[in-house]
């Protein structure tokens, strides 16, 4: 029955996943080259005087100049020099210094008194003044009215007027943008229509897009819409005295605090996939298990100074990265890709071989959190007892262990105790990929088979608890029955731990073949009533859109992926797919790529049936294309800036979890775009408005080629078909 039932289980695999291609989707997206916004600082070390740069454009030679409290520069080669031949300044006075076109009229507007800005285009002049709006055709001033529909403004404090390269003519006031299209119909911006932010000092056109300069950030209009550009990803200094595009399409601002240049580079998703992968090689690896781990930056903004850093969730990061492996092992076959997922699996068993032995053994199948060298500085003199004592102050749940890093029995290691689910979760998440998307040979499938069998008795011999080296379960790694169903302690996790320990179980039964564990895992699901917990509370569900613990979310979709998968009982399955079609109303609203691929991986082509009748669960087209969408702006600086969205005019604020601040999403109901915010990980918070950082952290890019290649495999799009050169992308990743 047992040899039955597993041959069953890789039959319905082979039919639900096959070539991983879903059955409802006719045709992917097709995703062709893009343009990846970057940027480049420039700063005292460039030769830029310390200070601000209030002026910036390019003379008629075509020399691009900046203008300083000590003088006016020159760009070449990479570097700024100041001008100090009089024909130098003679070129600048040319640029920076002159009578604007409407002071040099005979007659000004009337009224006008202090001029922001002007331009002209042909015979037309448009004046932005502290009056108002106010433009000069065919000898006559008007004062302008901009109106949309029923909508009329009367501009005041206009600080910017430009024509981009469709003569159409844009304004900036603190009321908002306005822009005159070709057919002489206005438009009108505010936050509710996008409008980042509203207290202007410049504008300029060309390339793709319009420019705003603002005392706290950067806006850009392109056809796709309001782009905000702020913090030390994008910006030396927040705020921009001036902007000056090159005809090659690059922004050039001239900050409070230096240059900064944002170059439009066409990438596709593939090549940035490379420069990740190269990335992790370079900067993110640590000890010889080749951990993917965040870096330490010794110089603040300066990736070629990081050293790779530990942090409590090396296992369930390794998981993550050994999953994006394997799927990029099933889309390219290429055997670099299967290295580097068995590598990854080694480094995930050793955090359970560790843990076995020395002064302070673990019983059988623990798993590390982490791993440090011994000849590091000793981390029990940070995780001491007082550690231990104001954590438990603060959580009367947390548990007081010591050593919180036992040495192991060969004195190399001193690992980290205290696991968690979301250690479990990101391990069984990595073995079953690797299992089905990996292994081609039985030895590599018997490797498998031993360490989850491993993992799985350990539960199973402790009642269904993660048991640490004092006997006693970890702080959050506990799956009983009993407290998951009676302990109003765990009532927030009673959905999500049900569900990660069917997840466990059912992965065993799939790779080993063996009965008894799908028969533990029908009596938790049903008689103990797990999945009725998971259907009904996959988390705490706080608001209308969005929740309030990421880390959560993103452990639900891990276990989704597979239970989902693997279920042959209609019973069951039709459980957990109510279960993912609820989470994922909540979770639609981020646009996050993985949490998006998981669920059109589980029900593309599904349907579900209840006492109200037959669903059709296939997602919309949205699901796929905001997905693609995060993907490709997803930055390539990874590095910890300080940002901040609580100043933007189209914010909407949330009260998520009830009492919570600053967390907020756009007007439309959805987060901002992952370039415009701190959060790079998909189990951040993307709702949080402010991130404070220093720069002096690097992160791997492991979340992207995870969220990337789950995609690629299910063939939810489609890309050109030459591969990225892998090594070139490494060339090129300073």
């Amino acid at each position: 029955m047992a040899k039955a039932r597993a041959v069953l289980g890789l039959v319905v695999w082979g039919v639900v996943c096959g070539s991983l291609v879903p059955r409802g989707w006719a045709a992917p997206l097709d995703v062709p080259p893009f343009f990846q916004d970057v940027h480049t600082a420039f700063g005292v070390d460039d030769g830029l005087p310390p200070g601000a740069v209030r002026k910036i454009g390019r003379s008629d030679a075509g020399a691009l100049l900046a203008e300083t409290a000590a003088g006016v520069l020159t760009y070449a080669d990479g570097r700024w020099v100041m001008l100090e031949t009089p024909a130098g300044r003679g070129a600048a006075e040319a640029v920076f210094n002159v009578q604007t076109e409407a002071e040099r009229l005979a007659e000004l507007p009337p009224g006008v008194t202090q001029i922001r800005d002007v331009a002209r285009r042909e015979d037309e002049l448009v004046v932005a003044a502290a009056e108002g709006l106010y433009l000069f055709s065919e000898g006559v001033w008007k004062l302008v009215l901009p109106q949309m529909g029923h909508v009329r403004w009367a501009p005041v404090d206009v600080r910017a007027v430009v024509y981009d390269a469709a003569g159409q003519l844009w304004f900036a006031a603190p009321q908002g943008v306005g822009v005159r299209e070709a057919d002489g119909q206005w438009r009108l911006f505010t936050g509710a229509e996008g409008l980042p932010f509203n207290d202007f000092t410049c504008a300029a056109a060309g390339g793709d897009g319009v420019w705003f300069g603002t005392t706290n950030g950067a806006v850009c209009y392109r056809p796709d819409g309001w782009h905000f550009r702020q913090g030390g990803r994008w910006l030396v200094n927040n705020h921009v005295h001036d902007i000056h595009i090159d005809g090659e399409g690059n922004t050039w601002l001239a900050t409070a605090g230096g240059i900064s240049r944002i170059e439009r580079r066409r990438i596709t998703l593939a090549e940035k996939a490379a420069f990740y992968e190269a990335e992790i090689e370079r900067r993110h690896r640590r000890t010889r298990y080749g951990f993917v781990n965040p870096a330490k930056l010794a110089v603040a903004g300066d990736v070629t100074t990081a050293t790779p850093v530990f942090s409590d969730n090396d296992g369930f990061n390794t998981g993550l990265y050994l999953a994006a492996m394997s799927h990029a092992y099933a889309v390219t076959k290429q055997p670099h890709y299967q290295t580097l997922a068995d590598n990854a699996l080694t480094a995930l068993c050793f955090l359970g071989d560790v843990t076995q032995g020395g002064t302070h053994p673990a019983p059988p199948g623990f798993v590390a959190r982490n791993v440090i060298p011994v000849g590091e500085p000793d981390p029990n003199l940070t995780y001491d007892l007082a550690y231990d004592q104001r954590r438990h102050a603060a959580d009367t749940l947390w548990k007081i262990i010591q050593p919180r890093l036992p040495v192991d029995a060969s004195g190399e290691w001193y690992w980290k105790c205290d696991s968690s689910s979301d250690e479990l979760d990101g391990h069984f998440f990595g073995y079953a990929t690797y299992f089905d998307l990996v292994c081609e040979t039985e030895p590599q499938r018997e490797r498998v088979r031993e360490v989850v069998r491993r993992v799985v008795e350990h539960l199973l011999t402790h009642g269904y608890n993660l048991v640490d080296h004092d006997g006693t379960p970890t702080r959050w790694g506990r799956f009983s029955p009993l407290e998951l169903n009676r302990d109003p302690a765990w009532c927030e996790e009673r959905g999500l731990n049900s569900y990660s320990m069917l997840t466990y179980l059912s992965i065993a039964e799939h790779v080993t073949g063996e009965s008894r564990y799908r028969e533990i895992y029908e009596k938790l699901a049903v008689e103990n009533g797990y999945g009725m917990n998971g259907m009904t509370q996959p988390k705490a569900l706080p608001g209308p859109r969005g929740v309030g613990h990421q880390p959560d979310d993103n452990m639900a979709f891990l276990n989704y992926y597979h239970l989902i998968r693997y279920e042959t009982d209609p019973r069951l399955r039709s459980m957990f797919l109510l279960a993912i079609q609820q989470h994922w109303q909540y979770e639609k609203w981020e646009r996050n790529p993985f949490a998006n691929f998981i669920y059109a991986a589980c029900v593309e082509g599904q349907t579900r049936r209840d006492q109200w009748g037959e669903e059709d669960l296939s997602p919309p087209r949205a699901c796929y294309e905001d997905a693609v969408e995060t993907l490709r702006r997803y930055p390539l600086d990874l590095i910890e800036w300080p940002m901040s969205n609580a100043h933007r005019i189209d914010l909407v604020l949330k009260d998520d979890p009830p009492g919570a601040k600053g967390r907020g999403g756009r007007s439309d109901g959805y987060t901002f775009a992952v370039d415009e915010r701190g959060e790079t990980y998909w189990d951040w918070d993307p709702w949080e408005l402010t991130a404070e950082a220093d720069g002096s952290r690097l992160r791997p890019g492991f979340h992207y080629l995870l969220a990337y290649y789950l995609g690629r495999s299910h063939g939810f799009f489609a890309e050109p078909a030459t591969e990225p050169d892998v090594e070139r992308s490494a060339a090129t990743a300073d």
